[in-house]
């Protein structure tokens, strides 16, 4: 494959997430196919299916993991970051319901997609878990990774960070209106190029991951406090 092809599928990769959004829960309204379409078949299935085709899947796998070690400077600056993000989210959220979001517009949406008190804790689990640790492998341990083979740092960090913040777009919206929706996708992309430079600087996804899981700890918090 040529570097330009390359680079050709890796930017429809990147577009592929918004429209595993888009479908999931604009058009089907189903969290569960969220989960499916974009977890499974996006985050996971394109690393795996790309490095299989390329024959080099298991040394991927190990670079992205392993490419540096998780050492006690790195793990306060992973955890120290995810801690203000949790602590960041949760002000900010508060401030938006004072302001003029509405938390019962919020809970009738997450209702129609499948998200209830009852199972509440289930999708929490699996949000600060799993969904953490699929977006980094996608977006920090994939895409960035193989936007850096064509591009200068500070792009690949950049378009990488716009394909993570883009899909964040629909659910802001959604959830509350194109003004806030519009701020919260521009605060997603700067997490998400910090995160790139993190990933960079430290290249073991254990730090990205373990501050992104912290940040959507704060999302799940705000859920039981003001939502549910």
């Amino acid at each position: 494959m040529s570097q330009k092809n390359s680079l050709l599928w890796i930017i429809l990769y990147g577009f592929l997430g918004t429209f595993a959004i888009l479908y999931g829960l604009v058009i089907q309204k189903d969290i569960v196919v969220t989960f499916i379409v974009f977890h499974l078949i996006v985050c996971l299935g394109i690393p795996v299916l790309h490095g299989w085709r390329e024959g080099r899947l298991r040394k991927h796998w190990r670079d992205a993991w392993l490419g540096g070690k998780l050492n006690r400077a790195n793990l306060l600056l992973s955890l120290g970051s995810g801690l203000f993000l949790l602590a960041a989210i949760v002000l900010g959220v508060w401030l938006l319901f004072r302001r003029s979001a509405d938390p019962q517009w919020v809970r009738t949406v997450l209702v129609t997609w499948g998200i209830r008190q009852q199972t509440l804790w289930l999708f929490g689990a699996y949000l600060i878990i799993v969904n953490s640790l699929l977006e980094e492998l996608l977006w920090r341990g994939f895409i960035q990774q193989r936007l850096l083979l064509h591009l200068p740092d500070w792009q690949a960090i950049g378009l990488s960070s716009f394909f993570y913040a883009l899909y964040h777009l629909i659910i802001g919206v959604v959830l509350f209106g194109w003004k806030w929706g519009m701020l919260i996708t521009v605060l997603v992309y700067v997490v998400g190029a910090g995160w790139g430079w993190m990933k960079r600087r430290h290249p073991t996804l254990y730090v990205t991951w373990f501050s992104h899981l912290l940040a959507d700890t704060g999302i799940v918090l705000c859920l039981y406090w003001w939502i549910f």
